[in-house]
């Protein structure tokens, strides 16, 4: 719930970021964000599907959840990447390292049915 509400305050700060800030400007690359998160992010997120299928536990959101979330957009990710939100530790990244995330992130998204 508490993550959720974060992720939907994210949302709604992500109309102030202009729109050179978003991270479209700067293509990820979704293996190399994958290697990011599960570098600095496994420890608290399930970053991966098969992380769950395998029975892995997450204090924090899983990323196949964040994906599926209908008001994720990579805007959206940008803001919360780049906003402090505790108990998360304040990871900083650089602009291709946020890129590469949110593509990561959101290539994990299931196509609608």
């Amino acid at each position: 719930m508490k993550s959720t509400l974060l992720l939907t305050a994210a949302a709604l700060l992500a109309a102030a970021i202009p729109a050179h800030a978003e991270s479209r400007d700067m293509p990820g690359n979704a293996l190399q964000g994958r290697e990011l998160a599960v570098k600095e992010c496994s420890q608290c997120h399930l970053v991966s599907r098969a992380a769950r299928a395998a029975g892995h536990a997450g204090v924090g959101p899983a990323f196949a959840d964040i994906a599926d979330s209908a008001s994720i957009t990579p805007t959206s990710l940008f803001v919360f990447l780049h906003s402090s939100h505790p108990p998360m530790p304040d990871i900083i990244l650089s602009k291709q390292e946020s890129a590469d995330v949110i593509a990561y992130i959101m290539s994990l998204k299931r196509s609608p049915l």
